[in-house]
């Protein structure tokens, strides 16, 4: 491929990622729009709420396939294509959550899977040629090393992952649950806590930015 028309593929590329993400960004506002934040403290059962915290985890740390990262949990996405215009197709899509915390000034909150999965991807590229550890994650896929090593054969990725201590917002049905990790309301009360589960509602996890 010559010079000029290597710069116009990877304008086109660029134009079409600024794009996908301002969609994407688009679309979590309105899936958040009209939904009140509420302090974890002051959720009642039953309500739909937004709440805003830092991820604490439950399970044991993970590791994300492609930049190696500790996580909570993590989703990846990567595509296909031959020859410099090439059709794109998906060839992995993996996603991996555990249940955790979700703590801010007034208490915890336990955010059950599955998710709906709106956080910014922590890294994302184009490459030519797919590194160890994407072709580690290909190959652990289904994808023969004679197909990932193809001359004109060219990859995109997204890896969105959910680190301890990070700050998010999550969105769904709250629900007040007997829990011995949790506060008693009173000395004659048993201790409970905030739940939120995908079967009372869809479960958002959002960045805070995206959430105004």
């Amino acid at each position: 491929m010559d010079l000029p028309l290597a710069l116009l593929s990877i304008l086109f590329a660029v134009i079409a990622a600024a794009r996908i993400s301002k969609a994407f960004r688009n679309e979590t506002r309105r899936a958040l729009t009209g939904v009140p934040e509420t302090p974890i403290g002051a959720v009642k059962d039953g309500e739909k709420v937004r709440i805003k915290g830092r991820a604490r985890g439950r399970e044991p740390v993970r590791t994300s396939p492609l930049s190696q990262r500790p996580c909570i949990g993590f989703r990846v996405t990567v595509d296909s294509s031959e020859g410099d215009f090439g059709l794109w197709e998906r060839v992995v899509e993996i996603e991996t959550f555990d249940s955790f915390l979700l703590a801010d000034d007034t208490g915890e909150a336990v955010l059950h899977t599955p998710f709906e999965i709106r956080l910014r991807a922590y890294a994302e590229s184009s490459v030519d040629s797919a590194s160890p550890a994407l072709a580690s994650l290909l190959e652990k896929e289904g994808m023969p090393a004679s197909e990932v090593f193809v001359p004109e054969r060219h990859f995109r990725y997204a890896e969105t992952i959910l680190s301890e201590g990070e700050e998010i917002v999550a969105v769904g049905r709250a629900r007040i649950e007997i829990d011995p990790a949790g506060r008693a309301p009173s000395h004659r009360d048993p201790p409970v806590m905030v739940h939120m589960r995908a079967d009372d509602a869809v479960v958002i996890l959002a960045n805070p930015a995206d959430a105004g």
